[in-house]
């Protein structure tokens, strides 16, 4: 078992041991509990008779605030854990895929999972719950009325605090495990300008830790169709973009500044060959390729090295980038094909 898996172990939460423990996919071990918080909801609706209610009315799901706050904040209370499992899954890959890389004796045991304390969580478990119901209905007065709390609002306020406290848990794992990351880069043994494939787990964890990151604010804005939710959408994905590019960033940052100190070296040995010092070469990635290269062969190849990339951000891994940006519009188009489906079912 590699460092990186044994700090899995010892640190992991009570739900990643939930997760490891089932013989499943954490996938489906999101849906299971997605599904199984949806058909408690149901239940609890219809025996007070909400349900046949919202069934009698003339308000489609998305009209229906509480129905579709319900129903979203399930979805997001299954998502969270999960993201953050796959998250941990993806950073123990990526550690491990950089545990070659690192030189001798620079302390192959900094691969592990950082440790981490959860007061971001604790204090987004407390919080987040009256800050969007702040930002929705602008009367704290409202909620000290016994009329308010029906069980529509017990189950979101409960469930708010649920997922208050998985986002603050989310965004300390991204960072502490972006800073890894990032520390990393500085115990690798060496840079090679050739062949930067090398250094893809640095760039496929930013990645990973983005699309998750947009993935969040887009199951919540299907209640953009609800003008009250404007402002806590906008915080919430206002939150989510920091914290998505800075997970972006972070983990690579180290490893940039690598590759431009070895471009800035390489470089700096071959205009010391051009200036006529034969030395120059003798650390330099061409030293063993044959015989002296020409002049002109050094200022092509000087060119070549200003060329080279600084980020280990692939073609594909751009393009994949982009593609997540769309996910946001997919998931609004998405709301307002579901509400059709929906209408047209319960007619």
């Amino acid at each position: 078992m590699s460092q990186a898996s044994r700090s899995l172990r010892a640190g992991a939460s009570g739900s990643d041991r939930i997760f490891a423990a089932l013989p499943v996919a954490p996938i489906w071990v999101g849906v299971g509990f997605a599904v199984s918080l949806l058909l408690a909801f149901a239940l609890l609706s219809a025996a007070l008779g909400d349900f046949s209610e919202f069934l009698a009315g003339e308000e489609t799901f998305l009209q229906a605030r509480d129905a579709r706050l319900g129903v979203i904040i399930v979805i997001l209370a299954a998502f969270l854990p999960t993201a953050h499992r796959y998250a941990t899954l993806g950073a123990v890959r990526n550690l491990e895929a950089l545990q070659s890389l690192l030189a001798p004796g620079s302390g192959g045991d900094a691969v592990g999972l950082p440790t981490h304390r959860r007061r971001i969580a604790v204090l987004l478990g407390l919080l987040l719950p009256p800050l969007v119901g702040l930002t929705v209905d602008r009367d704290p007065g409202l909620y000290l009325r016994a009329e308010y709390w029906g069980m529509e609002q017990i189950w979101s306020w409960s469930l708010g605090a649920f997922c208050g406290w998985n986002l603050g848990a989310f965004i300390d794992t991204t960072l502490a495990f972006s800073r890894r990351f990032s520390e990393i880069a500085e115990r690798l043994e060496r840079i090679d300008l050739f062949d930067l494939s090398g250094l893809a787990p640095f760039a496929r964890q930013g990645l990973l830790f983005a699309l998750l990151w947009v993935l969040m604010p887009s199951i919540f804005a299907v209640n953009a169709v609800d003008r009250d939710f404007a402002s806590s959408i906008s915080v919430l994905a206002v939150v989510c973009v920091v914290v998505g590019t800075t997970a972006l960033l972070l983990p690579v940052l180290g490893v940039h500044r690598r590759i431009r100190e070895a471009k800035r070296a390489e470089i700096g040995r071959v205009e010391a060959a051009i200036r006529g010092d034969g030395a120059a070469l003798e650390g330099s990635a061409i030293a063993a390729r044959g015989s002296a290269p020409s002049l002109a062969d050094l200022i092509a190849y000087r060119g070549w090295i200003e060329s080279r990339p600084e980020w280990p951000f692939d073609t594909g891994m751009r393009l994949r980038f982009g593609l997540y940006l769309v996910i946001p519009l997919g998931s609004w188009l998405g709301g307002a094909l579901v509400e059709r489906l929906l209408t047209t079912a319960l007619e």
